[in-house]
């Protein structure tokens, strides 16, 4: 396997990230919106793919505005969790209260 050195960077909000290379994606059969975990290993990071069981979970389809989709997204950026997180979190509540 080829190894790799990438470029950690800064945003314009003190977050640091890097970019996998689109050849190292297609490679690892990674895409976006894959969910990825970080293992330490020694003085670095062992990142894989997670694999979700989605017999476990039904398709919920959500309609947002433009507007409130960017106010929804930046609540979850806020509480440094995906949007994906959030909605989660949304729906585990409602069931709650409907129970």
């Amino acid at each position: 396997m080829k190894v790799s050195e990438l470029e950690v960077k800064q945003s314009f909000d003190g977050e640091l990230y890097f970019r996998l290379p689109d050849d190292l994606l297609k490679r690892l059969g990674w895409e976006v919106g894959d969910e990825l975990e970080f293992i330490p290993q020694d003085e670095a990071f062992i990142i894989r793919k997670v694999k979700i069981d989605l017999r476990k979970y039904e398709k919920i389809e959500l309609d947002f505005s433009s507007d409130d989709l960017l106010k929804y997204m930046m609540f979850a950026h806020e509480k440094n969790i995906t949007f994906n997180e959030l909605c989660e979190e949304a729906v585990k509540e409602k069931l709650k209260e409907n129970e």
